[in-house]
């Protein structure tokens, strides 16, 4: 019974931050930078692999 009465406290928690917006969200601007970096960590590994 204790664990699901301190797994709903921070279920409430998690859900007060989110209202709250105190949990940062990834923007589109963000995606496009992860996947920018992710395709030259792959050209690199891919380039490595050749060479």
């Amino acid at each position: 019974m204790e664990q699901d009465k301190e797994l709903e406290s921070r279920i409430e928690e998690v859900l007060k931050a989110e209202k709250e917006n105190k949990i940062p969200r990834m923007t589109k601007r963000d995606y496009i930078i992860a996947a920018v970096i992710t395709f030259i960590c792959l050209l690199g590994i891919i380039g490595g692999f050749f060479l």
